[in-house]
């Protein structure tokens, strides 16, 4: 026994919910009335029948169904097994915790800052509902880091994030802080985890690298020169050399040849286009688009006693989600139906 055997068996099972080319046939090229009818005839069912036929409605309904999905699956596993499944789960807890932050820092009510969250992990939306309530970034800081979320080694960090945030009101500090030490986390239980959770850290690595890349294009754009080494994301593969290399390039033509020293075939592409049209949130959408492929059809292939069907399982209601937004623009008219439905990433 594994200590995967039960929890992916479970996913194995919960698995029979996600959508196929079929059904994506069936929905695409529809309006919004008729996208979300369609949807009520699939696992969809209860979030479909209780929106309303407009974007933010079906947007909610994608995001719903997400949070139902992977809810409890943290349960499923106990030891390293468990601490893996916690690490894939982290992502949820640190966009919880920069969302409710955020919103604090510019005064947005409780409510408008939890409709956004999905929350899976250790943060609960209990949890995020009273932060989001406290008076102000600091006091909600201080309410995630008494209880110790998202995890230890983030609280801290964001405890000490906080009192500097005091002094001088740096957001962005306060959000490089707890990205990075839960990155860090993340990358030391991966790791600890040995050999069934080689996957999972490879496809950690490789969102790392990919952010960094995009991180270092934006710091280019903002003129930071050389900058600081902690500004970039631990757990990638990329040496910080190399991005340093992309960061001080003098035009964009030289930041994609400095990239392309890097050795990553999968920037290439995306850094062509980028190189013409300066377009960071194209170039960030492609690499995304790219990462899920690659992703999905590796972790599917992986030991199905491991760990790679954990994060799999992630991803594959991710896409999903962001499959049912393409197609709700698609059916809003702000893509044509042809583009939403080349973008269209089938998990399963």
């Amino acid at each position: 026994m594994s200590g995967y055997d039960y929890g992916n068996a479970r996913l194995r099972a919960r698995r029979a919910g996600l959508l196929r080319g079929p059904h994506y046939a069936a929905l695409a090229g529809r309006d919004l009335p008729a996208l979300v009818a369609a949807l009520a005839t699939t696992s969809y069912r209860p979030q479909a029948e209780a929106a309303g036929a407009d974007l933010e409605s079906l947007n909610r309904a994608a995001r719903d169904h997400m949070t139902a999905a992977l809810a409890g699956i943290r349960g499923f596993y106990r030891g390293k097994p468990g601490k893996v499944a916690a690490a894939v789960l982290g992502r949820f807890d640190v966009h919880a915790v920069l969302t409710v932050l955020r919103a604090r820092r510019l005064g947005r009510p409780a409510d408008a800052a939890c409709a956004l969250l999905v929350p899976v992990g250790a943060v609960t939306a209990d949890a995020a509902r009273r932060a989001a309530g406290e008076p102000d970034l600091p006091a909600a800081a201080r309410f995630f880091a008494a209880r110790r979320l998202p995890d230890q080694d983030t609280a801290a960090a964001l405890l000490r994030a906080q009192a500097r945030y005091e002094i001088d009101g740096d957001l962005a500090r306060v959000e490089e802080a707890v990205t990075r030490t839960a990155r860090a986390r993340q990358a030391r239980v991966l790791a600890e985890a040995g050999p069934e959770a080689d996957l999972v850290a490879t496809a950690f690595a490789r969102e790392a690298d990919d952010l960094n890349l995009l991180l270092a294009l934006r710091l280019r754009e903002d003129g930071a020169g050389a900058g600081d080494d902690d500004a970039y994301l631990p757990g990638g593969s990329v040496p910080q050399r190399a991005l340093r290399a992309i960061q001080q390039a003098p035009g964009r033509p030289e930041a994609a040849a400095a990239a392309d020293g890097a050795d990553r075939e999968t920037w290439r592409g995306p850094l062509a286009d980028w190189s013409r049209s300066g377009d960071l949130a194209g170039l960030h959408a492609a690499l995304l688009d790219e990462r899920l492929r690659t992703q999905l059809k590796a972790l599917r292939g992986g030991d199905p006693l491991a760990a790679a069907p954990v994060l799999h399982y992630v991803l594959a209601h991710q896409a999903q989600a962001r499959n049912l937004r393409l197609l709700g623009q698609a059916a809003a008219g702000a893509i044509s139906h042809d583009q939403a439905r080349s973008r269209l990433i089938v998990p399963v």
